[in-house]
């Protein structure tokens, strides 16, 4: 394209006689516009002038005929500007051709040689229009297609004229037509607000840059960096709104891990005096028991300190966070990497046995085995606060129940429970309705919630015959077991491309019946988009599958390769996936019905970290598992998924690319039906 950096100024003469030739020139050249200059060539050497020259803005042929039109036309053509022609001649056979062609002009050899240069004139400025225009729609239309960035157009209504084909969104021909809110659904506000934004712009004329918009999926939170223009015609009238989006996710949630640490560090000792107060105040009483000769009060002050150094542990680990300190791959290979989980009913009785009372009750309904999948540094001081606000709040004969629920677990008392209007306050850092509180207790539940990601709701208990407090935790992993036995062994018969990839895959055991060697192409597994290979059986019932992920070639950080079972072979079939990515560790992906939009979870461990893996689907409830050896298995998520009966289970392997395939090899692969057990 390096002929747009130079002006099409030029005109080529060609055909007739030489001083035929010469006198257009001429003419062009001195004309009233005097902005074409006039080159003279031979017929037969105009192609390879075309070639050499970028400063041609049109061709002139004089004198010519029918047959001689054709083929200056025709070599104007294939230089690919679609150069004017204007024919200089006298002939009703060639003028009748020449109207019927495209980008052409006749002028009789009557014609003044001013009204010559005129036309010419012309046809140069529309020919420098017309490719400058073409150009400026050919940059947009690349950027648009294969940009991979969010550009847009809209009208003066807010509705898309043009969109970019960019990954994990809807093809442009879903948008056209449509405002945001009716493009997605009305899912959320920030789609109406985005309309408004459009039609504001288009109104006053003045842009929007730099926005930040957020918006939530059920893959997480997602944020924008949005500019809006005004979309002006040459008159200066506003059409639309033209614009892009930058994702700047990963800018807004390392800002906010910053401001996460600069919290937790303001209040970190706050918390530490206020947990620090009971078993403080037990080790003091104990004490003066000691002194008066009781022995057992050693015990209590055993107890205590031992409280004390725990709770020194567990609120470093809080006010540090999870992952909030990236360590190097050395350092994690020698650490106890991936999932932590805690033991549910055993750390509510064990904090129980240091606060409790003997007037008060605990009522752990708790399936045994039941796991929340965090770390105890962190669930503990939640526990901890939830049980002790009870003991204070409720009376000393107040009954605590701990069970579960489907995303969760809940703590609920047959106290006087917390008024409406309060149940928001109560978990603010400084509220408290003692003289002497610290307002510090509840505000470490919120501390945890946010922390783990974790939904909170406070309501009325089910506890006794008065309307107590209610503290539910939503969106919180937890794994209740599923007592299963193995039975009859099941087979991957099938393989299948699952959504429209670019790439066929393909599926071949490996150097036993239990190995495979998966190709898979596709963009992603994840929100609307299904599009991967997949090895499959079918099966009624309950059903496991487990084996070990020897290799996975990837070709882009998110491909990925694991064990799925799936409602139908639909692209918006229900599901459930585990399985490592080639740099974010290991990864749970699910749809819990159909239509809905798939969410995913990365662990970020080291690669082979956790190489084996294992799915349990029994009556609707999904368990996802990984293990180091094949034998000792940590669960890593438990979800209910809208599966019918038969199901499709089997490997599955996604490339995140749309041009190239990953390949994974699965050793140690066994799917069998399960049978609940008693």
């Amino acid at each position: 394209m390096s002929h747009l950096l130079a002006d099409p100024t030029v005109a080529l003469v060609v055909g007739g006689s030489a001083d035929d030739r010469d006198r257009v020139r001429t003419a062009i050249s001195d004309g009233d516009g005097g902005t074409v200059a006039g080159v003279v060539v031979d017929r037969a050497d105009l192609a390879e002038t075309l070639s050499e020259r970028d400063d041609a803005g049109c061709i002139v042929a004089v004198d010519i005929g029918e047959a001689e039109f054709e083929d200056v036309y025709e070599t104007a053509r294939a230089d690919g500007d679609r150069l004017p022609v204007v024919v200089y001649a006298d002939g009703e056979a060639v003028a009748a051709v020449v109207a019927e062609r495209a980008d052409c002009r006749y002028l009789p050899r009557s014609a003044s040689p001013a009204t010559l240069a005129r036309v010419v004139d012309d046809a140069v400025a529309t020919f420098r229009e017309r490719r400058q225009t073409a150009a400026d729609s050919a940059v947009f239309r690349t950027l648009l297609e294969d940009g991979q960035m969010t550009m847009f157009a809209k009208d003066d209504e807010g509705r898309y004229v043009r969109m970019a084909d960019v990954p994990h969104t809807p093809g442009p021909e879903a948008f056209i037509g449509n405002t945001d809110p009716e493009a997605f659904d009305h899912r959320t506000d920030a789609d109406r607000e985005a309309y408004e934004d459009d039609l504001r712009v288009a109104e006053t004329g003045d842009p929007i840059r730099g926005q930040i918009e957020h918006f939530e999926t059920q893959g997480g939170d997602y944020w924008s960096e949005v500019t809006k223009l005004p979309w002006r015609d040459d008159d200066g009238r506003v059409l639309g709104v033209v614009g892009y989006a930058i994702d700047v996710t990963d800018r807004m949630q390392l800002q906010h891990r910053l401001e996460e640490q600069q919290r937790r560090f303001d209040q970190f000792a706050s918390y530490v005096s206020h947990d620090l107060r009971t078993p403080l105040q037990i080790s003091v009483g104990a004490l003066e028991r000691a002194r008066e000769g009781h022995e057992s009060a050693f015990d209590r002050i055993e107890r205590a300190n031992e409280r004390i150094e725990e709770i020194l542990e567990d609120l470093s680990a809080l006010s540090k966070g999870d992952r909030s300190v990236d360590l190097s791959e050395e350092v994690l290979d020698v650490l106890d990497v991936g999932v932590s989980s805690t033991a549910l009913g055993p750390l509510v009785e064990q904090v129980w046995s240091v606060h409790g009372t003997d007037e008060a009750t605990l009522d752990v309904a708790v399936p045994e085995g039941t796991e929340i999948i965090a770390e105890t540094e962190s669930v503990r001081p939640l526990v901890e606060n939830l049980l002790k606000n009870a003991l204070d709040h409720a009376g000393p004969d107040v009954t605590v129940r701990v069970g579960t629920t489907d995303r969760g677990f809940y703590v609920e008392d047959d106290g006087p429970g917390i008024p409406e209007a309060e149940r928001e306050k109560v978990l603010e850092a400084g509220y408290t309705t003692a003289e002497d509180g610290t307002g510090t207790g509840l505000a470490i539940v919120t501390e945890t919630v946010d922390q783990q990601g974790w939904d909170i709701d406070i309501g009325e208990s089910e506890t006794g015959g008065s309307p107590g407090a209610r503290f539910e935790f939503d969106e919180c992993p937890v794994v209740v077991p599923e007592p299963v036995e193995p039975t009859d062994p099941v087979a991957l018969t099938e393989s299948v491309d699952v959504g429209e990839v670019s790439v066929p895959g393909s599926a071949e055991t490996g150097t036993s019946d239990r190995s495979w060697r998966v190709v898979g192409n596709g963009r992603d597994i994840w929100h609307d988009i299904d599009e991967f290979h997949f090895r499959h059986g079918e099966v009624s019932g309950p059903v496991r599958i487990q084996g070990r992920l020897a290799d996975l070639e990837s070709v882009h950080e998110y491909s990925k390769a694991g064990l799925m079972v799936r409602d139908t072979l639909a692209e918006d079939a229900a599901f459930a996936f585990v399985g490592a990515t080639a740099d974010h560790g290991t990864e749970t992906m699910w749809r819990d019905e159909v239509g809905a939009a798939a969410g995913s979870d990365q662990f970020e461990e080291p690669y082979d970290a956790y190489p084996w893996y294992r799915l349990d689907a029994v009556d609707g409830t999904v368990t996802l598992s990984s293990s180091t050896d094949g034998r000792e298995w940590q669960p890593i998520d438990q979800r209910r998924i809208d599966l019918a009966d038969p199901v499709v289970v089997g490997l599955a392997v996604c490339s995140h690319s749309v041009d190239e395939t990953s390949e994974a090899r699965f050793e140690d692969v066994t799917v069998t039906e399960l049978d609940p057990v008693d």
